[in-house]
């Protein structure tokens, strides 16, 4: 589920970065048909910079907190807890190899 959501993140990060070039090659292409001057691109440009990275924080913000809603509304399993299930079989299934052998030592005897 995480990894969908990483996926959706990168997806709008690769709009984000077509548009960014597309921009910076059109006011490129403005400038050097004088229709803008070098500063006036140049402030385009950084004033798209900057609204990305804030809006990039912002949308990431929103999405975090929308997969932590949804991770905890689904009571899904965090790695953390996979890890501490798989742990305590190893050590049920240990236990469990130590007393057949046991048993069996038992039998023989």
């Amino acid at each position: 589920m995480q990894d969908l959501f990483k996926k959706f993140i990168y997806t709008g990060i690769g709009f984000i970065s077509i548009t960014a070039e597309t921009l910076k090659s059109t006011v490129e292409k403005l400038v050097e048909e004088s229709k803008l001057s070098g500063d006036e691109g140049k402030k385009i440009l950084d004033e798209f910079t900057k609204n990305t990275e804030s809006k990039k924080k912002e949308f990431e913000d929103q999405l975090s907190k929308l997969v932590e809603k949804v991770t905890s509304r689904f009571k899904f399993v965090t790695e953390n807890e996979l890890q501490e299930v798989l742990k305590r079989v190893e050590a049920l299934e240990g236990k469990d190899n130590a007393d057949k052998a046991a048993t069996k030592k038992t039998v023989k005897a």
